[in-house]
């Protein structure tokens, strides 16, 4: 890690829930931000034991660093599994430290709930209950056709009709959120911002649908894609064919 930081690399990870000292893995993380004044970003609390979680040290560690901010982590699965007042205490706890939640659906729900026979549970936290007091929430895949997670195609509108549905949302209101999480809070957690104006990046997407609601609801298909002003790729737009 020290050597790819000293080359460049401009985040630190870390994955306490595999370290027999999770406490100490993330002051070994948090002690290698410091050093080369770099963002962190956690894999953290990944099963569902609502016992034992790793989110109080974080968010010690992150207010004694004065880190606020520059924090996030992913999946915490084991807020799906805590009661209510618990998991409010937890996200309590997120807001004040000002750490970014990332919710990873296509992996939390493949690999959760494997030792359940019956009502297996969907291990997959609700983002839009953490949205609701004010934690920035976005929407990722893990990753994309290997061991963790066997599905997927790099479509973000994808990963976040899954979450949608997974998490029984209907209301426009609440996919609107939906929408937000790929795109403005996934830009806040980069520093990056979304707004169209004159003089901003033209790094954009142009989807196949009428409004964001519309783009989760029916999975909408990116149609073009450009990278500081240079299109990327494109796909052709849906037609009805009569014979």
């Amino acid at each position: 890690l020290k050597l790819a930081l000293s080359q460049g690399a401009d985040l630190v990870g870390g994955c306490p829930y595999k370290d027999e000292n999770p406490h100490k893995h993330i002051e070994m993380v948090f002690d290698l931000a410091e050093q080369f004044d770099v963002d962190v970003d956690f894999h953290l609390d990944f099963d569902l034991d609502p016992q034992g979680s790793s989110i109080p040290k974080l968010v010690e560690e992150t207010i004694k660093r004065h880190y606020q901010g520059r924090v996030s982590i992913g999946h915490v699965t084991k807020l799906s599994a805590m009661d209510k007042d618990k998991r409010m205490e937890m996200a309590a706890l997120l807001k004040f430290a000002d750490i970014t939640l990332t919710v990873l659906p296509a992996t939390d729900i493949f690999l959760n709930g494997r030792d359940y026979d019956t009502l297996i549970p969907r291990g997959m936290v609700n983002a839009n209950e953490l949205l609701a007091m004010g934690i920035n929430t976005t929407i990722s895949s893990n990753n994309i056709l290997n061991a963790f997670t066997p599905y997927g195609d790099a479509s973000l509108i994808r990963m976040a009709n899954m979450y949608a549905n997974i998490t029984q949302l209907a209301k426009d209101e609440q996919i609107a959120e939906v929408f937000d999480m790929i795109s403005k809070n996934a830009a806040k957690l980069l520093s990056r911002q979304t707004e169209i104006k004159v003089g901003a990046p033209a790094t954009l997407v142009i989807l196949e649908a009428k409004d964001a609601v519309e783009a989760i609801r029916i999975n909408s298909q990116a149609i073009a894609g450009f990278k500081n002003g240079k299109q990327t790729f494109c796909n052709e737009v849906a037609h009805i064919c009569f014979e």
